[in-house]
């Protein structure tokens, strides 16, 4: 005698959300130019992002007079000790995703 077996097939999507990417936040506050300013570029060692912020550096330092930057690194999410270097150290940050 045959018996049916019966089961439940949960599908989960396997991309982890952070709980900080879920919240929302208010846009920082834009500074009126970036002549002098410190830029910090975020690496989060994705494979070319480094290139992309190396190719950002370079045009925003080409368009404003006396402009540094910075690229910063560190896997996601982003370690506290590289938040506190780019807070104390920068006046805008670009952040890239590169794969």
């Amino acid at each position: 005698m045959a018996t049916k077996v019966g089961f439940t097939l949960e599908v989960l999507n396997p991309v982890a959300e952070f709980a900080r990417d879920r919240e929302t936040y208010a846009p920082a506050p834009r500074p009126s130019t970036l002549n002098g300013a410190r830029v910090g570029l975020y690496w989060n060692r994705k494979p070319g992002g480094d290139h992309a912020l190396n190719r950002i550096g370079e045009g925003i330092a080409a368009q404003f007079p006396g402009v540094t930057y910075k690229i910063y690194s560190s896997p996601r999410p982003i370690s506290q000790e590289v938040l506190n270097a780019v807070k104390q150290e920068c006046a805008v940050v670009v952040g890239s995703a590169g794969d």
